[in-house]
């Protein structure tokens, strides 16, 4: 896988109205922490919580190889530590489908067409500033079409949305960022068989089990 806004208002505005006004903003930010999975960030200031639908991503195996193609919801929250520190926590909720090549596990070759859904976590930290063009830093960011090809590399598709980069900005290419949590499960459930599992463990990448074809008959 490797706003609350208010109209302005002309006049003097009643006493009423300012105090909701000055106090909607902290129930919404309140709501907003509350709905994020903290996935272990811990304490900080919620500075982003969006969501938004993938489609034609790519997926990579333990081999480095492009085994599928991925259709998924994302969420991605960030707290701030401290000032210039920061902390992702991510969901991802999806289908995917084989390209023809290697498994994901590295172990057998697979037909394209295999298709199935996944699941999975992934938390990060960086140091950064945050840009102050980002216009939409809670809710719904719509779909965002990567239009990768087989012969893409993972990232660097003609549509891929990096997050990062549009809601922060790093005089070191973000250096500093770094996986903490990762964990991601795939199970195949039509033309194939088998679950695959990637996740970090102990600052080490593990895989277990495979994506395979069914056996002929």
């Amino acid at each position: 896988m490797k706003s609350v806004f208010f109209p302005a208002m002309r006049g003097r505005v009643p006493a009423i109205l300012v105090g909701i006004a000055l106090a909607a903003p902290a129930f919404a930010a309140a709501a907003a922490a509350e709905g994020a999975k903290n996935l272990g960030c811990g304490a900080g200031k919620l500075v982003l919580n969006v969501h938004y639908r993938v489609v034609n991503d790519l997926d990579t195996g333990i081999r480095g190889n492009n085994w599928a193609f991925d259709n998924y919801a994302r969420t991605v929250h960030v707290w701030r530590k401290s000032a210039g520190r920061y902390c992702a926590a991510s969901t991802y909720t999806g289908t995917f489908t084989t390209i023809a090549g290697t498994s994901p596990g590295g172990r057998t070759a697979i037909p394209a067409g295999i298709r199935g859904d996944f699941k999975g976590e992934s938390v990060t930290t960086f140091r950064a500033a945050q840009r102050s063009d980002a216009t939409t830093t809670t809710g719904d960011l719509g779909t965002k079409d990567f239009q990768c090809t087989s012969d893409d590399t993972k990232g660097q598709c003609a549509g891929t949305f990096d997050w990062l980069s549009a809601y922060f900005r790093s005089t070191d290419n973000f250096k500093t960022f770094t996986y903490v949590r990762y964990a991601f499960t795939y199970h195949a459930t039509e033309g194939g068989r088998g679950t695959w599992t990637d996740q970090l463990v102990g600052r080490k990448y593990q895989s277990h089990g495979d994506i395979t074809a069914l056996k002929k008959h």
